[in-house]
Parts: C-alpha cells; structure tokens; sequence
C-alpha cells in the first residue's frame, strides 16, 4: 500500500494528478441491509477505495489512520459503506437533524460525486458516525462564500456505527435523486473525504491527494467510477400540504388575548422528470413559510437593507445556476406567490434555467449610492431565463433575462452575460456583465424626496436604464492569494428580481493574503493579509479609500484567532467627508471538545452614525459570542449574545447602543424528529419572542411541524408589558408529504 501511494505522490508530483479507474459489480439491493454495520456478504461485488492521503494539516503525506470505502450499486440504487478505524472514545458524534450548523464538529464522512466528469460541481453527501446527513453542492467559484450551496439536498438513507475499533458507516443513494447524462452506461468522477479531530487539531484526509496551488477544488475530484447498465428512472412526485395558523393580540396588560378565525392553507406541489437531464417542477397555492425564525441581524446602523439566506425548499433545486455576485437574482424578493414553475434541464455542454411565477406581494428595493429604499408593492408576475454553456472543463460562458410587470403598470426587465475561465491552475477569471430596463409603478411603496441623478427615487413612473460591470482575476498558490475585483455600477441600475443596494460606483479592491499551514500540534496554520478598496462615482468625486490589515492563526483544539485593522482613511457619506476612521475587530473560535465549541468577537474603533440627518464620527463598541452546547448525544444548547454600541466623541449621549440575546435549546429524539424552542430578545426594539416547536422531518420534502410565536413589544401604544406578558401570540402547524 505504501507503495502505490509512493508511485502516486511521485506522479501527481510530475503530471499534477493521480486518477484510479473503479468498477463495481452489480449487487441485489436485498442483500444489503441498511443498519450501520458492513456485514459479511453484504459487499462482496463492491469495489475498495482507500482513503490514503492527508492533505491538512500535512501536505499529502500517507493517512495516519485506515479508511476504507466500498462502493457497488443495483439498476435503480449506489450504496456505499465506509470502514473509518479509530479509537471509540476519540469519535466525535451526535444525533442531529439534516444540515444541522453543527454538524461539522462532528466525525464526518463526505462522498463527493460530479457525474458529468466535466468539474462543473460535486455534489457532496456527508454522514456523521450516527449516520446523520448533510447534503451539499460544491460549485467552481471564486469566493469561499459563493463555493458552497448548503441549500441542495438530496433523499437518501444512511445509518452508522460506533464500533470496537472505529465506526461503520452504510448509505443507499437512488439514481433518481442524482442528475447524469442519459444513457445506462455511466462513467462518473468520485472522490471521498474523512475529517476527524486528533490531540485537539482537526485531520482532513482523502482518497486523492489534493493540490494546495490549484484554487479549483471541484478540479480534482478524478476518480473514476464506471456504472453499466444503470436504470433511468423518471420521478414523477407529487407534495401536497396542508397548514393553518390562529393570530392574536391583547391591547393592554389588563385584558385578554383575543384569537381571530383560523387561517387554512392547501397547495400542491410537482415535480416531472421530462427526462434525466430536464425536470419540471410546478408549485399551486406554495407555503414558502420557514420553520425556523431568521436570526436577528443589528440593522439600527445600516443604511443598505440587509440580505436573508434562502431556506425555502421550491428555489434549491438549481440555485447554483442563478448565484451571482453582482445579486442579480434573489430568490425572497418572490416573496408569496399563488403559482410557481421551474424547469432545469443539465446536459452535458450546456445548462439552462427556466422559471415563473406570479406574485402577491412584490418588494421593491431602490439601490443608491449611500442608501438603499425598500417598499412593499402589490402583485407582480416573475420571470427568469438563464442558459449557460460548458465550453470545457475549466472554461463557461452564459446569459440571463430577468422580468418583473407590475399589476397596475410598471416593469423591471435585466438582461445579462457572464463567464468564468480557467486559465491555468493558479489563475482565474470571471466577468458578469447587466443592463436594466426599468419603468416604474406609479405607487406609494417608497415614500422619500431624495431623488438620484434628477431622478426621483419615489415611484412615479420613471424610465431608466442602467449597467453594471463586475470583473475578478484570482491568483492562488499554496502560500499566496491574490485577487482583484472590480465593479462598475452606474446610477440608475436596478435589478427588480435581485438585490442590489449599491450604485454610482467605480469600486476596486485588491487583496493579498499568505497563508501557511504547518504539520506542528501546537501551530496548525497562520496567515496575514491586506485588502485596498477605492472608490469613485461615475461623476468622478474621489469617495473612499481604505486599507485592512488582517492576520490569523491556528492552534491547539481547532482554536483560531484573528485580527483585522480596518482603516478607512478617506469616507464620503451623503456628501460629508471624513478622515482616518480606525477599527478593530478581533474574534476567537475554536472546538475543545465534541460537547464544545465556542465563536466570540468584539469590535473597537470609530464608525459613523449612518442614521443620522447630518452623519457624525462615533466611538464604536460592539462583541458577538456564541456557544454550541453538546449535553449528550441529543440535546443541544446554543446561547448567543450580540451587542453594539456607538457613543458620541463627547461622551454625552449615545446613538445607538443595544443588544441581542438568543437562546436556542433541541432534543433530537432520532435524525428525523426533534422538540426545540428559540426564545430572543431585542433591547433595540423593546421585543422578546418564544418560538417553541415540534418537527418531523425524514426527509428534505416530508415534514410536519406544530408550534407557536409567543411575542412581547415591550411598549405599545402607550402601554407597557412585562417581558412574559404577551400581546402578540400564533400557533400554527403545517404538514407536507412527498408521494412518489
């Protein structure tokens, strides 16, 4: 075994990758029994795939402890088992729901798939040593945040085991979930990862080595798995729902809360498989509701609206296709439609993007210069097209159309190109190019006199066009990253089915980071790094300058610190210019133990007081600390606190100061059903809220949830109520089946 990996490393080292060809026989899905455990005579047609290089903290030196994957499939499943050798008291493992945030402090197991062999994306399915799941889709990106859609899921089984000398792990993984070119006779790429902590440092190894100077991390993902003779099967699934909520509110502390009628709800969603490559999703009457409340963003010094993560099923299904830098496209500005459609088609040179719906409540959100406006319009009727084309593996090119009419008058159209290059492993370029065609509604959605460039920013009817320019070149090697971006957004562009706050703009940022990671217990990693921002209008007005500072490292029990100087030595806002405005920021994580894991942060410096009519220089004071909690293998408690302060340089008053403080409790009977409860309160807005709620959830469409948002404004209409004196109380339930 030392050997073949020798032989690999020596020619990874000279041609730059090192590929394996793996050919499983087919197995009868009878024989293979879902329970954790890899029986004799379960895997007998499977094929071997060893997990044999550490790639962090070493770099692709050979595994310090055995894994082993077994892959073999039936017409219409893949199953896959891993073998992970380890001493039972060092696994980390919890019950947890899907996608849990948690999840990866845990012992974790990730296959990697990209079926179409062309590194347009992996889709990764993890397990934890209990057999909890996390689905995720790893797309070719420039950024760590746009890299990953958390949002993608996929229905599977999977068990696991702690055993004597480690853990097993099973998973049973239907064709039908998976998207492939046509035909029975399949060749994929497959990679498999394993992470675990030792002596408090974390260990990341894999079955191919991976190359710390390529920035595209989809790239490597090589090894081929052959599949004949696999059975295509067209779903054709249907997900009705059912839900209803009950509302009330008391308007003083003396008297009772008086319930209104309850409200029902009914809607069906479907999804059609045309083929293996194109699905047809149509949703009627949608319940787009979450069933967890958004954590609670510190908005009382901003003054750009602020951006949500998506977590409503309809829009996973390809959200990689429509993820753009710019915001061209935002999936919550459809924000209650009465009927939805998407097709997604995915052929091997070539993906397209289809989707419509017509919308009851239309946001309507104007980007500026120094503010954005945000308004609540009426109905509205969507439309998105997005084409794009495979040119090769490491080159892309496509276009989107976007529409919006409003109901009364009005429209927002945006057509766009875009692309990204490979143009070696250490370099690459990407490029995304708009126009907007805007007549606005005559309505009374945003009330304000400020006006841009002559135009009114109320709705009156204006035509306007607009542009916008956003251009990345991306260096990486294994020391050294280095990016420049420039974005080019002119005065009136819009995008009525996006989220863009920002325009009049000419913004160029350049960073340069090193980044060293060291085989050493103590010292795992450490970094330092600069960011220049400059901006200018497009009437030429020299706006802001500023520098970062940053460093890092990281240490025992996978605790980072960090540091960054963020000095803004030139800052125009809303035609006042100010000089050298410092900050600090400096945060601390890490994750001791399994039950364990701590992030804090605190920010000291001068900001500005955005708020203001005549914005002014503030001392700045702000910290952030949450804790993840671990009782036992089911409940889980994570506490948060956030606050933020900016006092006036004379130290006379304040303005703003407040706090955030959120506790969220779960007990994870099994990884399908769970009891939690949130409780928040907000001192800048004078509201406390309890949110306590049951779940099932078996799958990602399946689900059934009973709770309630029990609130409390504090002060209210010149009456003032106790903290756990509710005025504003709903319960709702909700459930939803897939058939098919």
């Amino acid at each position: 075994m030392r050997i073949t990996i020798f032989i690999c490393l020596f020619l990874y080292s000279v041609l730059g990758r090192c590929q394996d060809t793996f050919t499983p026989k087919k197995s009868e899905v009878s024989k293979i029994n879902i329970d954790g455990v890899l029986s004799d005579g379960e895997w007998g047609n499977a094929v071997q795939i060893p997990l044999d290089f550490e790639f962090s903290p070493a770099n692709n030196i050979a595994a310090r402890k055995e894994t082993i994957a077994y892959i073999t499939y039936s017409g219409r499943y893949l199953f896959v088992g891993i073998y992970a050798k380890d001493n039972p008291e060092n696994i980390r493992a919890s019950i947890r729901p899907r996608d849990d945030n948690n999840f990866w402090n845990d012992d974790v197991i990730l296959l990697r798939l990209d079926p179409y062999a062309d590194a347009r994306n992996n889709l990764g399915l993890a397990v934890n040593a209990l057999g909890s799941q996390f689905d995720i889709k790893q797309v070719n990106a420039l950024s760590d945040e746009d890299r990953y859609d958390a949002s993608f899921n996929v229905n599977f089984e999977s068990k696991g085991t702690i055993v004597a000398d480690g853990y097993q792990v099973e998973m049973k993984i239907p064709f039908s979930e998976i998207p492939f070119p046509n035909g029975k006779n399949q060749t994929w790429h497959v990679n498999f990862y394993r992470r675990y902590v030792e002596n408090g440092n974390l260990i990341e190894v894999s079955s191919q080595p991976r190359d710390r100077d390529n920035s595209c991390e989809v790239c490597q993902t090589t090894d081929r798995l052959v599949l004949n003779d696999v059975e295509i099967d067209n779903r054709l699934e249907f997900l009705p729902y059912l839900s209803s909520n009950l509302s009330g509110e008391r308007e003083t502390p003396e008297t009772k809360i008086t319930y209104g009628k309850p409200k029902f709800g009914v809607g069906l969603g479907v999804n059609l498989d045309l083929n293996k490559n194109t699905s047809l999703e149509v949703t009627i009457n949608p319940d787009f509701s979450q069933v967890e409340a958004d954590v609670t963003q510190i908005d009382v010094n901003s003054s750009f609206s602020l951006l949500y993560p998506e977590r409503r099923p309809f829009f996973n299904r390809g959200s990689d296709l429509v993820n753009f830098s710019g915001g061209a496209f935002y999936s919550r500005s459809i924000a209650e439609p009465t009927v939805a459609a998407k097709i997604i088609s995915q052929g091997k040179i070539s993906r397209f993007f289809v989707l419509s719906a017509l919308d009851n409540v239309s946001p309507y959100l104007v980007g500026g210069e120094d503010r954005s406006f945000m308004g609540s319009g009426g109905k509205s009727l969507v439309n998105v097209f997005r084409y794009q084309n495979l040119i090769s593996n490491t080159s892309r090119f496509g276009a989107v159309v976007t529409s919006r009419f409003y109901d009364g008058g009005g429209y927002g159209n945006l057509i766009g190109i875009d692309g990204l290059f490979l143009l070696n492993k250490k370099w690459r370029l990407s490029f995304e190019v708009f126009k907007n065609f805007n007549k606005e509604p005559v309505q009374d959605w945003i009330n304000t006199e400020e006006s841009i460039q002559g135009k009114s920013i109320a709705l009156d009817g204006d035509k306007l066009n607009g542009n916008a320019l956003y251009f990345q070149l991306y260096r990486n090697t294994e020391h050294w990253k280095s990016v420049f971006f420039y974005r080019d957004i002119s005065p009136q562009y819009r995008a009525d089915i996006g989220f863009v706050v920002r325009n009049n703009r000419r913004w160029g940022t350049v960073v340069h980071r090193y980044v060293n990671i060291i085989n050493k217990p103590g010292l795992q990693a450490f970094g330092f790094g600069t960011k220049i921002d400059l901006v200018y209008t497009h009437q030429d007005l020299f706006k802001n300058f500023s520098v970062d500072l940053a460093a890092f490292i990281k240490t025992y029990v996978q605790t980072e610190l960090n540091y960054t100087l963020d000095f803004d030595a030139v800052k125009t806002f809303l035609g006042v210019r100010f000089r050298n405005l410092p900050t600090h920021q400096f945060s601390l994580s890490g994750a001791p133990s399994e039950s364990f894991n701590f992030r804090m942060s605190a920010t000291t410096g001068k900001d500005l007081s955005m708020n203001e009519l005549i914005p002014e220089v503030g001392l700045l004071r702000s910290s952030y600390l949450t804790l993840g909690i671990q009782i036992n293998d089911k409940l889980n408690v994570n506490p948060s606190y956030r606050y933020s302060r900016l006092e006036r340089t004379n130290g006379s008053s304040d303005y703003f100061k407040g706090s955030i403080t959120r506790l969220n409790v779960r007990y994870q009977f099994n990884q399908a059903f769970n009891v939690r409860i949130i409780a928040e309160k907000n001192s800048f807005t004078n509201q406390f809220y309890i949110q306590p709620l049951i779940q099932w959830n078996p799958n990602p469409s399946t689900i059934f949830y009973f709770g309630g948002n029990q609130t409390t404004i504090e002060d209210l209409e010149d009456a003032h109520f106790q903290i756990l004196q509710f005025n504003k109380s709903q319960l709702f339930f909700k459930f939803q089946y897939l058939i098919g």
